[in-house]
């Protein structure tokens, strides 16, 4: 019998490899299937928080797939999304996110790992008919930023306009618009979506920034990068959701020690210079019990925990400080938090 089973086995395989006519129609009839499949309904009278990239700034994807960071927020009918690593408009795109719908990005700061996916995101968003030309938001220097990547690809969109017709492509919709914020202020207040900027601790950057959203009575902060900060903790009071990025110091010595030894001491430095301007899962967890926030997520994890070892390390000393409501987010978690009510889900 399984002689028998194998023998079919081996028969199917060299029909797929040996048939062009099998080999469209499977293809055919895998496409059609993820493409007929129902997109999520994301907003309304929800926020949804889905995360387009949790990585760190060094290093690659790693056996995990993930992205730099970047986190989508979808609520009312607006979307946006915080940050555009590397990956991260691959990643928003194969999550199947309503990128057509895309309203803005909001920058933390300008580090590589936060911005380097910027103009993929806005080809992925302007191809699938984005309304309007993609605004940035960011503290001072968002300007620079945008007016960089508009001359690094003003040509394509010239190229991809010429190919493609202005009916698909519209030269119109095209570019990066940027729009200065100030710090500790609201910087967007329509149709009951209000958006707080927070100055947070990250030196040499001034200012880096936290985004605090509310909607229908319910809210989420995201910590862009920082230390455990007072300014922070002040405005994330009550809040449901604080997403905070982390470093886990332990495993940040022992990859440093690594590179030495292999000869690799500059890039070692430059690692273990990160040390004094992140926060730790414990101090991350100590913020959210001092902002008395329902859910803690860590995110931005420096370095990516890529087994199920280095999870457990990146939780040290956790429990004995807040011992629930603590999530370890990946690519593609989704947090839903219903308007007006108390409830939070989670989609791993």
């Amino acid at each position: 019998m399984a002689a028998a089973f194998l023998l079919l086995v081996l028969v199917l395989i060299g029909a797929v490899r040996n048939s062009e006519r099998l080999q469209d129609r499977l293809v055919t009839r895998a496409v059609g299937g993820q493409l007929s499949a129902p997109l999520p309904t994301l907003g309304g009278d929800n926020i949804d928080i889905v995360f387009c990239g949790t990585g760190s700034p060094m290093g690659g994807a790693g056996p995990r797939g993930t992205a730099q960071s970047c986190v989508a927020v979808l609520l009312g009918d607006k979307f946006f999304i915080v940050d555009t690593g590397a990956r991260s408009a691959d990643k928003a795109a194969a999550l199947r996110l309503p990128l057509q719908r895309l309203d803005a990005v909001l920058l933390t700061h300008f580090h590589s790992d936060h911005i380097a996916a910027l103009g993929d995101m806005h080809l992925n968003s302007w191809v699938r008919g984005r309304p309007s030309k993609l605004d940035v938001y960011g503290g001072p220097g968002v300007d620079r930023v945008v007016d960089g990547f508009n001359l690094a690809y003003g040509q394509d969109y010239t190229y991809r306009t010429g190919h493609h017709g202005e009916d698909y492509v519209p030269s119109s919709k095209a570019g990066l618009v940027a729009k200065t914020i100030r710090a500790d202020s609201v910087i967007y207040d329509e149709d009951g979506v209000k958006i707080t900027a927070i100055t947070v601790y990250h030196p040499p950057i001034e200012p880096a920034l936290a985004f605090r959203f509310d909607h229908q009575g319910r809210s989420v902060l995201i910590s862009g990068d920082t230390v455990k900060d007072d300014n922070l903790i002040k405005a994330a009071q009550n809040v449901d959701v604080l997403i905070h990025e982390v470093i886990q110091r332990d495993l940040v010595d022992i990859f440093v020690q690594a590179l030495r030894d292999n000869g690799q001491g500059n890039l070692g430095k430059i690692i273990e210079d990160t040390h004094d301007y992140h926060a730790s899962p414990v101090e991350a967890a100590e913020a959210a019990n001092q902002a008395n926030a329902d859910l803690l997520v860590y995110y931005h994890y420096a370095p990516v925990p890529q087994n199920a070892i280095m999870d457990r390390i990146f939780m040290r000393g956790v429990d004995a400080v807040r011992p629930q409501g603590v999530l370890a987010a990946r690519d593609g978690t989704h947090i839903r938090l219903p308007g007006n009510s108390e409830i939070i889900s989670v989609e791993k």
